[in-house]
């Protein structure tokens, strides 16, 4: 199960049994998802300056 669908489910269940523990559970999942996208976008700029990078390495090697 992807970590959204559980997400879901978790809404689902906590609007019938109003429950704080699937309250903090859902909390901590919605956190987790927002820092995954966070590495996500980090990763991809990281792999962007990556390679930045190597092409100013290649440029300088020719002069």
């Amino acid at each position: 199960m992807r970590l959204d669908d559980y997400i879901n489910v978790l809404l689902v269940k906590m609007k019938i049994t109003h429950k704080p523990i699937e309250r903090q559970q859902l909390q901590w999942l919605l956190e987790l998802r927002t820092l995954r996208g966070h590495i996500r976008e980090l990763e991809q700029e990281n792999e962007r300056l990556k390679r930045d990078y190597e092409k100013v390495l290649k440029q300088s090697e020719k002069n």
